[in-house]
């Protein structure tokens, strides 16, 4: 995870929340983050988008994540680029879908799944995402693919979705 991705999570802090601080496949003991020229990570996150269009994530992915939100009653999961396509191709089962709230920015995605609860902030000038996903949009921050981490907008977009999801749970609580 990059010291942005680590910075934005630390925001998000709060009472009764756990935050893993790891980046799909979702490996908590994996390398540690190292910065990669922008043309490398281009190449790989076109790569991970392909295989994931065309569902061929490992079958070992799909355990270990259907595993990990297996743990909680709740999780909610941000989802940055293809990442809302790597999260569809794993075809989690309808009742864990339902208990996952995902926050989508800047997402490229042909057709996401459906969750729990869903936020899609897409920016202004994120020609990217704008070409690549066509999908209902719920905010559109002032901010391009690779900004949306330092921008005002979406981390006050995120906490929004992280309170509402606190707020219905714990009005589900009370009404059994």
């Amino acid at each position: 995870m990059s010291a942005e991705q680590g910075a934005f999570l630390q925001q998000l802090q709060g009472a009764g929340r756990q935050l893993l601080d790891c980046n799909y496949p979702y490996r908590r003991n994996g390398a540690p983050h190292r910065r990669t020229p922008l043309w490398r990570a281009s190449l790989s996150n076109a790569r991970q988008y392909l295989a994931a269009r065309h569902a061929r994530l490992a079958e070992a992915d799909r355990k270990r994540v259907h595993a990990l939100l297996d743990q909680a009653p709740m999780t909610l999961l941000l989802a940055g680029s293809c990442g809302l396509q790597l999260l569809t191709a794993l075809q989690l089962p309808d009742a864990l879908r339902a208990r996952l709230a995902v926050f989508a920015y800047g997402p490229v995605c042909d057709a996401p799944s459906v969750f729990g609860q869903l936020r899609v902030v897409q920016g202004r000038s994120d020609w990217i995402s704008r070409t690549l996903f066509d999908g209902q949009v719920d905010a559109r921050p002032a901010c391009g693919h690779m900004a949306y981490l330092r921008n005002a907008e979406v981390l006050a977009e995120c906490q929004r979705f992280v309170a509402q999801i606190e707020r219905m749970r714990q009005g589900a609580a009370h009404a059994h």
